[in-house]
């Protein structure tokens, strides 16, 4: 089922964030008759205030991993360099 309602949008499309292309903001019925210029500055000030997401953390098993290949890559990087000296 489909419902119509008449409500008032601000688009921002300048968002100055790497992440986003544009913000929709659904405005309150009853500031739906407030001056437009002021809705409208509210709208790209609150757009500027947005931030970054967070990084993603890495897992324990994926860090157990990382330093596994490490570990692994020192160790090959030793017994070459003594193979070397020892054969050369």
């Amino acid at each position: 089922m489909i419902k119509g309602v008449n409500r008032q949008v601000l688009e921002v499309t300048n968002t100055e964030n790497p992440y986003f292309e544009r913000i929709i903001f659904f405005v309150k019925p009853e500031y739906g008759s407030e001056d437009r210029a002021k809705l409208k500055k509210e709208a790209e000030s609150l757009a500027r205030k947005t931030e970054k997401p967070p990084k993603s953390r890495k897992t324990k098993r994926e860090i157990r991993f990382i330093i596994t290949q490490a570990l692994l890559c020192i160790g090959a990087g030793a017994a070459i360099t003594f193979l070397l000296n020892f054969f050369v």
